[in-house]
């Protein structure tokens, strides 16, 4: 990835995520300094039942109605961390959320009271358009 990827990527944006051979869901992420890709989720999800399976996911990220044609698509192997889900969970809901919220709050609080793991997508292939 590029530093413009980069910049684009630490945006609260949403991100497609397909896992293999699923439909693209929604998600949050978080473009690490390391250049890979890290979303939270359940142990039990399907997406993670699927990259056990088969390692391969790429998230697709567009910029938002009102703004410049824009996005940015990243694929690559996914790796499932059992550690630092929670410090990322909390980091993408201050960045989603307002956490003085007290629903937003309390919706954090739930997160955080289950097991989570980190999936990682280590980039193989970077696409782009900006118009």
């Amino acid at each position: 990835m590029n530093p413009d990827d980069l910049e684009f990527l630490r945006r609260p944006l949403h991100g497609f995520l397909t896992v293999s051979t699923g439909e693209p869901r929604p998600v949050w992420f978080e473009a690490a300094a390391d250049g890979t890709i890290q979303l939270f989720t359940e142990p039990d999800a399907l997406k993670v039942r699927r990259a056990r399976r088969d390692p391969r996911a790429s998230i697709v990220v567009a910029a938002p109605v009102g703004e410049r044609e824009r996005w940015v698509s990243v694929s690559g192997r996914v790796s499932l961390e059992p550690d630092g889900a929670h410090d990322l969970a909390a980091r993408l809901a201050a960045r989603y959320w307002d956490l003085d919220d007290p629903a937003r709050a309390a919706d954090l609080k739930a997160i955080l009271a289950t097991d989570q793991v980190r999936l990682v997508i280590h980039p193989e292939t970077v696409r782009r358009y900006a118009y």
